[in-house]
């Protein structure tokens, strides 16, 4: 009875130890971890189906800046003027996607998977409906910047950044054919 009970408490040690398991400050849900977690994401997918998508830091900054200047531009206290039509105007060197979407607070790892999920699905169809303007004109979440050129095979540069716009948090995902 005694090596029972010793057997079923190092067993409940280790159920409660492996419950314990993603635990702790990598999935806080922060933007930071949002933000980084879609552009891995973005970098396996891609790695999987043989192709290259390479995160960059002045990716990262060309989106902050998207950012920035949507929240400033006079227009965003306009009610009827959307976040879309604020990204779609500013104007940035180079031609990108801006894939866009708010952000609340994603407690749940499933929230989170949902939200990556959805923001790489956009991505894919960005790329896939690059000449189709009445994609775009539909789309809710994805905007053309320039004149972007972006094939389904070729390979790309992203980066991201979060930020306010018109009051909401969003993450904005900025998309270039990566230069050869």
């Amino acid at each position: 009875m005694k090596l029972f009970k010793k057997l079923a408490a190092v067993m409940l040690v280790a159920a409660l130890a492996l419950t314990m398991v993603g635990c702790g400050a990598g999935g806080t849900g922060s933007a930071i971890d949002l933000k980084n977690e879609v552009l891995n994401v973005i970098e396996d997918s891609y790695c999987a189906d043989h192709k290259v998508a390479t995160h960059t830091t002045a990716m990262d900054a060309a989106a902050a800046a998207l950012i920035e200047k949507a929240a400033a531009d006079e227009a965003a206290k306009d009610d009827d003027v959307t976040v879309k039509a604020l990204l779609k105007k500013q104007t940035i060197d180079g031609n990108y996607i801006a894939i866009f979407k708010p952000y609340g607070q994603l407690s749940t790892e499933l929230m989170q998977y949902l939200y990556i999920g959805e923001m790489e699905d956009t991505l894919d169809k960005a790329i896939q409906y690059i000449a189709n303007e009445g994609y775009y004109n539909n789309s809710d979440t994805a905007v053309k910047i320039g004149s972007p050129v972006i094939g389904e095979d070729d390979s790309i540069e992203i980066g991201a950044a979060t930020g306010k716009i018109k009051d909401k948090n969003y993450l904005v995902l900025l998309v270039k054919k990566a230069e050869a």
